[in-house]
């Protein structure tokens, strides 16, 4: 197997929603990939004799250390009406209405260029916590799911330049 040094990935990725960069973030982004298998038992055989993928998902996480009202409004999955000037509505009381965005990372591929993670629909995923303490900053972790798009039903796209 031949080796390259300049195949380790090292340094951190911008994180943009809907066509905004959040900013600052801690801890990094993560992608996450779940896949779950059917697994076909025999009675002739001491074991599974064959799996089929049967659920494939995607998540993205990151913590958010720009706790802006327009980033708080994404955090919480707001529409873009609950956010006027310097107010920020809390609460949302339209079932029918989910916020599918764009997620694009920008970070770094071998040997120092560039990668691109674009995810054209994702819904903002899990339990936010907005935590104000005296001896740390105010951040707030944010995941998404990943919406499949498209006539092949993708995820998105991964492309080194």
């Amino acid at each position: 197997m031949a080796t390259d040094a300049n195949n380790i990935l090292i340094g951190a990725a911008t994180l943009s929603v809907g066509g905004v960069d959040i900013g600052f973030t801690k801890g990094g982004v993560s992608i996450r990939h779940e896949q779950e298998f059917l697994k076909v038992m025999a009675d002739q055989a001491v074991g599974v004799v064959r799996q089929a993928r049967t659920m494939e998902r995607m998540y993205v996480k990151t913590t958010m250390l720009e706790v802006t009202l327009s980033n708080l409004r994404k955090a919480f999955m707001y529409p873009s009406a609950n956010l006027v000037g310097s107010t920020l509505t809390l609460g949302y009381n339209n079932a029918c209405w989910v916020d599918a965005i764009q997620l694009i990372i920008v970070g770094v591929s071998p040997s120092c260029g560039t990668r691109t993670v674009t995810f054209p629909s994702a819904v903002k995923f899990n339990t936010t916590e907005y935590n104000m303490k005296r001896d740390e900053e105010t951040a707030i972790e944010i995941e998404f799911e990943i919406n499949k798009q498209g006539g092949s039903l993708i995820f998105g796209t991964m492309i080194d330049s």
